[in-house]
C-alpha cells in the first residue's frame, strides 16, 4: 500500500508540471488563432474596400493584374539585384586572390633580391678591398702635384662606394627581418672613439674639420647596430657640408644619452624634416649640388632606431646647418674604460709585428700584405695556414698577430686555420677574421672565440689602430 501510494504521489508530481505545461501551449494557441482571426478579418475588410473602390468585378481583375505585374517587377529587380551581388562576390575573391599571388610573388622576389645580395657581398668586397688596399700600399712620399691628388681622389672614390655597398647589404637585412639586437653594456666611448677618427681623413679631404668631444657615459644597446646608426648621421653630415666642420659629441639627458651630431651645412627646410626619413627621398635640388647619395642612409638610422627603441631628433636651419641626434638608454658601468683614442694618442712606441695574412685570394692577400708592410711590419702572406706554417719556420719567426679571411679554399674556416697556426707555435698570438658575410652570428660567434672580426673592405683606420695597440702590449 505505501509503495502504491508513494507511485501515486511520484505519478502525481510528474503530471502537475505536464498538465501546466500543456495549459501554457494551449494558452499560446488561442492567442496565435485569435491573431490569424485578426489578420484575415482586416484582409476581407481590405479586399471588400478594394472591391467597393474598384466598382466591379472587372475592375477588380484589373487591379488584381496590375498587382501581379508590379510582384512580377519586383522580382526581376531582386533577381537582378542578387546576380549582381554574386558577381561582385566572385569578383572580390578573384581580387582577393590576385592581391595574395601578388603578395607572394613580391614575398619570393623580396627574398631572392636579399639571397643575390648576401651571395654577392663577398665577391662585390673582394676586388673593392683589393683596390683600397693597393691604393694604401702606394708611397705618398714619391708622389707630387697632380699624381698624389688622383690617389687622394681614388681614395674617397673607392670610401664612398664601399659605403654604398654597405647600406645596400644593411637595406637587405633589415628587410628581411633577419637582424636580432644583441644588447649589452658598454661605454660610448668604445664606439665613437673607434669610429669618428676614421671619417677624419673623409672630411679632410672634403675640406671640413671633424670635431669629437669624448664621453664616459655607459650605454645599454646593440653596439653593432648602434655604430651603423652613428657612421650614416656623421657620413650624411660630411656629405651636405661643403663648408666649415662637423662635430660629434654626447649629452646626458634624464631618459638617456643623447648622441649628435651637428654640421655647418646647407640644412633643410622643415617640410622635408620627416620624409627625408623615407627611403629613396631626396630633398629637391634647388641649390644643393647632386652627391653620390641615393635616399637610404637615413631611412636605414629610421628602422635602425625603432629596432632598437632608441628616440631620434633632427633640427635645421637652411644655410645654417643641422643636428641629428638619436637617444640610447643608459647602461651600467663595468669598470673602469679607456679611452681608445687617448690611449692611440699616447706615445706609443714604433714596433715591428711579424703578421700572419692568410687568403686565397691573391688580391687581397698582396694588397694586405704590401700595406702591413709599409706600415712597417713584417707581413706572412699564404693562401693556408699551412703554407703560412712553412714560411714562418722557414723565416725562423713566430706570429705576433694572424689575420685570415673567414671563407677559405677547400671549405675551410678561418678560425680553424688561425688555431692551426697557433698550435705550432709555443704561444697563442691574438688574430682577427675578415669578412664579408653580415650574418650576426659571426660576429657573436667571433667574440665567443677572442677574436677580432674584421669587415670586408678592410677599414685601414680599424686596422692600423688594431696593430698599434697590439704593438703596445
Amino acid at each position: 500500500m505505501k509503495a502504491k501510494a508513494r507511485r501515486s504521489k511520484a505519478s502525481s508530481a510528474l503530471r502537475k508540471p505536464m498538465e501546466a505545461r500543456a495549459t501554457v501551449i494551449v494558452a499560446r494557441l488561442r492567442a496565435d488563432n485569435r491573431a490569424l482571426k485578426k489578420s484575415v478579418k482586416a484582409l476581407m475588410v481590405r479586399v471588400e474596400k478594394t472591391v467597393d473602390d474598384q466598382g466591379s468585378a472587372f475592375s477588380w481583375f484589373q487591379a488584381a493584374a496590375s498587382l501581379e505585374e508590379a510582384i512580377r517587377q519586383r522580382t526581376e529587380q531582386y533577381e537582378q539585384l542578387n546576380l549582381r551581388l554574386k558577381r561582385e562576390l566572385e569578383s572580390r575573391r578573384e581580387i582577393e586572390l590576385a592581391l595574395k599571388q601578388a603578395k607572394e610573388f613580391a614575398d619570393r622576389a623580396n627574398e631572392t633580391k636579399t639571397r643575390f645580395l648576401a651571395a654577392a657581398s663577398h665577391d662585390l668586397r673582394q676586388p673593392l678591398s683589393s683596390a683600397l688596399l693597393f691604393l694604401e700600399s702606394i708611397n705618398e712620399t714619391a708622389l707630387a702635384g697632380l699624381d698624389l691628388d688622383y690617389l687622394h681622389k681614388a681614395r674617397v672614390a673607392l670610401a664612398s662606394l664601399s659605403n654604398l655597398l654597405d647600406t645596400l647589404l644593411d637595406v637587405a637585412r633589415l628587410d628581411s627581418g633577419g637582424i636580432e639586437p644583441q644588447y649589452a653594456d658598454f661605454p660610448v666611448s668604445a664606439l665613437l672613439d673607434r669610429i669618428v677618427p676614421e671619417f677624419s681623413s673623409v672630411a679632410r679631404s672634403a675640406g671640413l674639420e671633424l670635431r669629437f668631444v669624448s664621453c664616459g657615459a655607459w650605454v645599454r644597446s646593440d653596439m653593432h647596430l648602434l655604430e651603423t646608426v652613428v657612421r650614416n648621421l656623421i657620413s650624411n653630415a660630411i656629405r651636405y657640408t661643403p663648408r666649415g666642420r662637423v662635430l660629434v659629441g654626447c649629452r646626458r639627458k634624464r631618459e638617456g644619452l643623447l648622441i649628435s651630431v651637428h654640421d655647418t651645412g646647407i640644412g633643410i627646410e622643415s617640410e622635408h624634416l620627416e620624409a627625408i626619413f623615407t627611403a629613396y627621398y631626396q630633398v629637391p635640388a634647388g641649390g644643393r649640388a647632386r652627391t653620390t647619395g641615393i635616399g637610404l642612409g637615413l631611412s636605414i638610422v629610421q628602422r635602425i632606431s625603432i629596432l632598437l627603441s632608441l628616440r631620434r631628433e633632427v633640427r635645421s636651419i637652411p644655410g645654417r646647418g643641422s643636428q641629428f641626434a638619436v637617444v640610447v638608454p643608459y647602461g651600467r658601468p663595468q669598470g673602469r674604460a679607456r679611452s681608445r683614442v687617448a690611449a692611440a694618442g699616447g706615445a706609443a712606441r714604433k714596433l715591428s709585428l711579424a703578421v700572419a695574412v692568410i687568403d686565397d685570394d691573391p688580391g687581397v692577400r698582396l694588397g694586405l700584405a704590401a700595406t702591413l708592410a709599409k706600415w712597417g711590419h713584417r707581413p706572412i702572406a699564404a693562401a693556408t695556414a699551412t703554407e703560412a706554417v712553412v714560411q714562418f719556420i722557414g723565416a725562423d719567426l713566430s706570429p705576433d698577430f694572424i689575420i685570415s679571411d673567414y671563407h677559405l679554399a677547400g671549405s675551410v674556416k678561418g678560425d680553424a686555420a688561425i688555431e692551426e697556426v697557433r698550435r705550432e707555435f709555443d704561444r697563442a698570438p691574438p688574430a682577427a677574421i675578415m669578412t664579408s658575410d653580415p650574418d650576426p652570428r659571426l660576429h657573436a660567434k667571433a667574440r665567443d672565440q677572442g677574436l677580432t672580426l674584421l669587415t670586408k673592405p678592410l677599414n685601414l683606420v680599424q686596422l692600423r689602430a688594431l696593430l698599434e695597440r697590439i704593438a703596445r702590449q
